[in-house]
């Protein structure tokens, strides 16, 4: 397949797409290739962090209609992620089917149940233990997992999984001296930055403070409602485009109406798109991943400085190749029509929506 005169980069480029990747940049338009008319050609999204939506979960097990809805809405790849759940729940889910048309499930995002009770926010405190290596040697095809380094075992839990996939801290009460030896014994990341973590204090900087001074990647919830636009701002400047993650931490009721929902076992409300528990605790986000891009911008971030937080920040820090326009790179892209919407998505060298 090649595209012709699409706007790449800020440049009028043509494409060629061969065997599910970027072959080159041609010199000169083919006469049989799709003409992209100058419209901006972006990269898929990739959502490292989402639990559900379309009234679906992740525990549900059942991916096919969650990978349609997602690529429908510019996530060409996604991780699954569990919340903290019983043993055998986790392990039916690392077990299920994944492949389906749509957006490409790159592994599981394991959120717990290595937590804190403290910073639990929306998780299912009975389920809260202690790292244990057997237990996780079990699970299947995991990328990321969430940890709170100030639990008994987790540095020698960290350091023993932390190269075979990324380890993030969250839901988390550790301070500053414990985020850097988790750092040092291999976590890579801080599982939504704000949220469910002490805050960065001038004299006790904790997670956040040592997350900045080591510049690891921090993800990002940017629906609009979890973290405060000022604060927003904050975390690309500490972080950076190339370490700051977009997010959407959607859960169950995402792409649906206001009503009762329930997510990981507890009781959802979501009003006026904002989901809580009982209690008032923000339960996750109803956002796409592409609406929190649009949020960034609309806070003032560079569009394509939102577009790479959303795309080759999550695949750098996974170590995959895809997030870029580039040859050898997968060819998961976005075509936008003139107002910046999402007009066409190519998965994997297919147009998913002609």
């Amino acid at each position: 397949m090649i595209i012709n005169h699409a706007l790449i980069n800020g440049k009028i480029r043509h494409l060629q797409i061969e065997n599910g990747k970027i072959a080159a940049f041609l010199p000169s338009p083919a006469p049989d290739g799709f003409d992209a008319g100058g419209r901006r050609l972006i990269p898929g999204l990739i959502d490292v962090h989402s639990h559900g939506c379309i009234g679906l979960d992740t525990m549900d097990a059942a991916f096919e209609d969650m990978c349609r809805f997602y690529a429908e809405h510019g996530t060409t790849s996604w991780l699954p992620t569990t919340m903290t759940m019983a043993h055998e729940d986790l392990l039916r889910v690392c077990r299920a089917k994944t492949d389906f048309p749509g957006a490409n499930i790159l592994g599981f995002h394991l959120e717990g149940p290595y937590i804190s009770e403290k910073y639990k926010g929306a998780q299912n405190a009975d389920h809260i233990k202690n790292p244990s290596l057997e237990e996780f040697r079990q699970f299947d095809r995991v990328k990321m997992i969430t940890v709170a380094p100030e639990r008994p075992g987790s540095m020698a839990f960290i350091k023993a999984i932390s190269g075979e996939c990324v380890v993030s801290i969250g839901h988390t009460d550790c301070d500053y001296e414990t985020a850097l030896e988790a750092i040092e014994n291999g976590a890579s990341c801080l599982t939504h930055l704000y949220n469910a973590m002490p805050p960065l204090h001038h004299r006790k900087p904790g997670p956040i403070g040592a997350g900045f001074e080591k510049h690891i990647y921090a993800q990002l919830i940017c629906d609009g409602l979890h973290v405060a636009k000022p604060a927003v701002l904050a975390a690309y400047r500490m972080f950076g485009p190339d370490r700051l993650t977009l997010i959407s931490d959607s859960i169950r009721p995402a792409g649906l109406p206001d009503g009762q929902y329930e997510s990981g076992g507890l009781a959802v409300t979501l009003k006026d798109g904002v989901a809580r528990l009982a209690d008032g605790t923000l339960a996750g986000s109803s956002s796409t991943l592409w609406q929190c891009v649009k949020t960034a911008v609309r806070f003032g971030i560079p569009f394509d400085d939102a577009v790479r937080m959303a795309t080759a920040t999550p695949a750098e820090m996974l170590g995959i190749r895809k997030g870029k326009i580039e040859p050898g790179y997968d060819a998961d892209l976005l075509l936008l029509d003139e107002a910046a919407e999402i007009d066409r998505v190519m998965i994997g060298g297919e147009w998913f929506l002609p």
